[in-house]
Order: C-alpha cells, then structure tokens, then sequence
C-alpha cells in the first residue's frame, strides 16, 4: 500500500460530535444495497458499532507498475479526489466525510449517506408534472456556489463524464504531465450549468440523434461516447432553448447561460456573484432550508424506496 502515497490517517473513521477515532475492521459494516452504480460503485453499509448508515464509495487502485502515463493520471485523479472529500466535508452544504479505508485493492471512502440525491428530487418532481420552481434552484445554486467558492477547488474536479466540460476531452498536449492541471474552476461551473439545466428538464439536456434525451447510464460504452460529443458539439443557445420556457426569468436563463459559455468566456465564481440572479437571491429572495424542506414535503407520498 506504500506505493499509492494516499496520505495518513487511513483506515480511520472519526463522526461528527463523537472524539472518538474508530479503526477499521470489514466486520463492522454490514452491506444494505447499492445506491449507484456508475464509473465507481456507491453502496450503502450500516456501520454496526454506531448503528449509523452511511454511503461507501469503492474505486480500485490503479496500479503503476510500468511506469505508465494512464495509470499515474488514474492515481493522480484518485489522490485528488479523496483531499476535495477532505477537504470539502467540513463545509455545512457539503456531506461529512467519515474515513478513508482499503480493502482487498479498492479505496473505501465512506461518507454521511443522504436521505435523497438532487437527482432522485428532480425525478419525483417532473413524474409529477411540476415545474421545478426557480426559487428552489436559486436556493441550490447559492449553496453550491458558497461551498465551491470558499475551498476555490481549482483545477481539481472529478466525477461523472456527463458533467465534465468540453475542454476536458480536448487533447492534452502537454506530454508526462497530469492532464487536469490546465483547467481551473470555470470546470465547475460548466458542471454548475448543466445541472441547472438538467434539474428544470428533468433529464440530462442533451438529445440522441433521433431528439429523445439521452439517460444518465455510465456504464453503457456507447452512451458514453453519445455523452462526450453531445458536450463538445453543445451550444449554450440550444441548452438553453430546450430546458427554460418563460417560466424562468431573464437574469435566471442568462446566469444558466454564462456557466455554459466555452473555456475563454465563461465566467469564475467572483464574476458569477456580481450577475442580477446572484444578488437576487442573496439580497431579496432569502429561501430558507425551511423552503427547501416545505418544497420537498409535497412530495412525500413519492419517496417511497429513495434513499
């Protein structure tokens, strides 16, 4: 395990408001189910001493035996993702991260499992044929923003392909060099954006060639690659066309926009908090977590199996 250099204080898990340091030993987590099922398993475990469920997310360690470029940028992806849950989780917005462990060749990072994902709310909200209201998703926006802009996590993103900005499938022409150091947090932003978009549409905002949406399943091959060149071909006029009607204002539409603007253009998060949707929100709406938690309590009755 000295190879991987992942950093100290592994396989330790530590709670919030609890001093105590937990060590790990596999018999104390007793598998429930598997939350998602994409470039890296998510499963859900209940961690037997607490009586505390949690979310458990295992990636295999790549191994770089020869040297090669692929398998250092794996592990370099893989370091950079474990320090943002570090680092990130102390945020309120953010999910607690409880310990790092390895197991039989694969990093466990464990983590506070939620009662349900953005997602899973979206998906309830438009089977119901509910416009998702802009209010909620100024509330959502403001809190990601906050989070991401107070670490100001440059050049460090990670995560699904459906999310990742089209520069990130540009070539790298810079040889023997980890591939992400050329992006910065214009990467979130764009993830920003078409999350945004997706939530109001109720499906990621990208067409198949015979203009059906296309599903979020990482681990079909050709979805993939239908993925990847829908984002390098995407066109923020398009985007924003298909998912805002005139239900959204303008200043709402206009920040969705920005965020999906190529590398050059699009804005950085200080540039973000001077638009009119952004001081809206901060200076007037004032939606409160109770907003957010009336908002979802409608919905109640369709929760049934979300986790």
């Amino acid at each position: 395990m000295a190879e991987t250099n992942l950093d100290d204080k592994l396989n330790e898990l530590k709670f919030p408001k609890d001093p105590t340091i937990y060590k790990y030993n596999t018999k104390d987590f007793e598998y429930v189910d598997i939350i998602e099922s994409s470039r890296h398993i998510v499963k859900e475990f209940l961690y037997k001493p607490l009586k505390i469920k949690m979310a458990v997310k295992t990636i295999r360690i790549p191994h770089n035996r020869y040297g090669d470029n692929e398998s250092n940028e794996k592990l370099t992806r893989l370091k950079r993702e474990i320090n943002n849950f570090r680092q990130l989780s102390h945020h309120p917005n953010i999910v607690d991260f409880y310990g790092l462990c390895f197991n039989d060749g694969e990093v466990m990072i464990c983590m506070e499992l939620m009662d349900m994902s953005l997602y899973d709310l979206y998906l309830i909200v438009h089977d119901n044929n509910v416009v998702f209201p802009e209010k909620i998703l100024g509330y959502i926006t403001i809190q990601i923003l906050e989070a991401l802009g107070y670490y100001s996590l440059a050049s460090t993103f990670v995560g699904t392909i459906a999310y990742w900005p089209p520069e990130r499938f540009e070539k790298n022409d810079q040889p023997n060099t980890d591939v992400d150091v050329r992006y910065d947090v214009r990467s979130d932003i764009w993830s920003l954006g078409i999350t945004l978009a997706e939530t109001a549409y109720g499906s990621l905002p990208f067409l198949d060639e015979n203009g059906h949406p296309i599903m979020r399943d990482n681990n079909r091959q050709e979805n993939i690659v239908t993925i990847q060149n829908c984002i390098i071909k995407a066109k923020p006029d398009e985007i924003i066309q298909l998912c805002f009607g005139k239900t959204y204002s303008r200043d709402f539409v206009d920040f969705v926009n920005s965020c999906l603007q190529k590398y050059e253009k699009r804005p950085k998060y200080d540039k973000l908090r001077e638009t009119e949707f952004y001081s809206r929100f901060i200076q007037k709406e004032n939606v409160k977590q109770e907003d957010m938690a009336n908002f979802i309590k409608q919905f109640e009755d369709n929760m049934d199996g979300v986790e």
